[in-house]
């Protein structure tokens, strides 16, 4: 008698478990992205066969597999203009973000070219094959004397050419030259 109750108590649990789903609890690991290289206070260069194109300053600059991350830093890029004459471009952020060819350019962005030109902004963004940043934040600057507000920058550096929406432009006629 014990025997068949034995028996008829795992034909049940047999049964039963027949019609319970199972859950499979086994966790897939998340790929952390894992630091490859740290440096601090760097300083990275760019060379062609002719001069240095890049400058990159910074307080911190971490390299991952996809993307190179820099805090405190200022990018210079060397460029030619139409006119063939050598213009310095800088840009400062508290943040940059490298994939590729394109830069982001996160919280207290400035660009600056020479002595003619100077953005402000909080993001930026920039490609370096285009050689084209744009954003889409108000933004505040200076051309020459005139001040210019605006937002959704588009600026070709090789060309020297800018655009935006809602721009307001002001010039200032009292200091003619």
């Amino acid at each position: 008698m014990a025997i068949r109750l034995f028996i008829f108590i795992l034909l049940t649990i047999s049964v039963i478990s027949i019609f319970v789903p199972v859950d499979n609890n086994t966790k897939e690991s998340i790929p952390k992205d894992i630091a490859l290289v740290t440096f601090n206070n760097s300083t990275m260069y760019t060379l062609d066969d002719i001069q240095v194109t890049r400058i990159i300053t910074s307080s911190e600059a971490i390299r991952y597999k996809t993307r190179d991350e820099m805090y405190e830093a200022t990018f210079i890029h060397r460029t030619n203009s139409l006119n063939k004459n050598e213009n310095m471009d800088i840009f400062t952020a508290n943040f940059i973000e490298k994939r590729e060819s394109n830069l982001k350019f996160v919280d207290q962005v400035k660009f600056y070219r020479d002595k003619f030109i100077s953005l402000e902004t909080d993001i930026m963004y920039y490609n370096l094959d285009t050689k084209i940043a744009y954003n889409n934040h108000p933004f505040k600057g200076k051309y020459y004397n005139g001040t210019l507000d605006g937002k959704n920058l588009y600026l070709d550096i090789g060309k020297t050419y800018f655009k935006s929406e809602k721009s307001h432009f002001e010039i200032d006629l009292e200091n003619k030259e």
